[in-house]
This record gives C-alpha cells, sequence and structure tokens, in this order.
C-alpha cells in the first residue's frame, strides 16, 4: 500500500465485483511420492494429470476445482511457527460423509490432529507428510438458513472455535441413532 492510497480506499478497492471461487490450491513438496500417496488417500481421488514435476487432481467434478502438487527436490523443511497459509477446508455434503472419511482414513493410518465441533460443522484436522494441516468438514445443519441463523447467534460469537471432541465417541454416538440436532448442540 502506497502513502497516496488510503486504507478506505485499499480494502474497498474490489468490494463491488462479484465474488470470487477457490478453484486450485496448490502446494510445492520434496516429499514427492509421500505426498501424493498421501493426497491420494485423503481427497479420495487419483490425479487426472500427471508429470515427474506436477500432479493434478480434481476435487470437485461439478466446479472444476484442482488440487495440485508441484516436485521440487531442492526444497528445504521450514520451522513450524512461520507465517503463512494455516490450513485448507475440504467441506463434505453432510456430517455423515465426514464421519465416514474420518473412518475410512483411520482405518489406513491417517489420523486428525484435532478435531472439533464449531457450531456450524465439525471439523478433522490433518498435518500431510510436509505438516501442512488439512481440514475435513461436515456441515452441522441440514440447510443453509439453519447455518446462517446459528452464525448470526450470540453462542456463536461467544464461542466461534467451538468445541473439542474425540472423534471415535463422535462417530460412535451418531452410529449409535443420536440425532444429528443432538450430537453437535454445544452447551
Amino acid at each position: 500500500m502506497t502513502q497516496s492510497i488510503t486504507r478506505e480506499s485499499f480494502v474497498q478497492a474490489t468490494r463491488e465485483l462479484p465474488e470470487l471461487r477457490i478453484t486450485e490450491v496448490v502446494l510445492q513438496t520434496a516429499r514427492w511420492q509421500e505426498m501424493k500417496d498421501w493426497y491420494s488417500a485423503f481427497l479420495g481421488v487419483e490425479p487426472y494429470f500427471e508429470t515427474e514435476t506436477m500432479c493434478f487432481r480434481r476435487v470437485s467434478n461439478t466446479q472444476n476445482q484442482l488440487f495440485v502438487l508441484f516436485h521440487f527436490p531442492e526444497l528445504q523443511e521450514r520451522p513450524e511457527a512461520v507465517t503463512g497459509l494455516n490450513h485448507v477446508q475440504f467441506k463434505t455434503q453432510t456430517l455423515a460423509e465426514a464421519l465416514d472419511r474420518y473412518e475410512r482414513l483411520k482405518a489406513v493410518g491417517i489420523v486428525p490432529m484435532r478435531s472439533a465441533n464449531h457450531g456450524p460443522g465439525t471439523s478433522f484436522y490433518y498435518r500431510d507428510p510436509d505438516g501442512n494441516t488439512m481440514e475435513i468438514s461436515g456441515p452441522n445443519f441440514a440447510t443453509e438458513a439453519e447455518y446462517r441463523a446459528y452464525v448470526q447467534s450470540d453462542a456463536f460469537r461467544r464461542n466461534p472455535r467451538g468445541v473439542a471432541i474425540d472423534p471415535d465417541e463422535f462417530v460412535a454416538q451418531f452410529h449409535s441413532g443420536v440425532p444429528q440436532e443432538e450430537l453437535v448442540r454445544i452447551p
């Protein structure tokens, strides 16, 4: 930002334009095969295009959303406490789909480092082989109206981070027939 541009004009520069969609997430890695295998399991899709230095996966057939790995063998480890991307979220259509994905990933040894019921959604946070955090989130509400109402509630304003959950216990309760509305209610 230059001296002649005000903060207000800077932050308002594109406000009236149509909204954007995220269409690619691109990571670079020196752990080529390990990262390719991990993301095949995590995302549940194989690359549709691959060379010795890049592989592309389509994570949504309807929206042309891509997840891309670039291979740079010369890359070095980075310290954990650095600025940059915090995490990437992948959202399922239903909470049941997120729980099924959690169980399938756990069965092959991919377990979350953290799990939480945020109120609007329930999330599982994973670290890939390079230490990037990836989130699988399932919606806690059946409709967009219910979601928006909760996000605008005092309960969410008081606690937007939600509560930590034990993923195995949460999944067991879901499978035992605890109604979703009860299961996701934050006390």
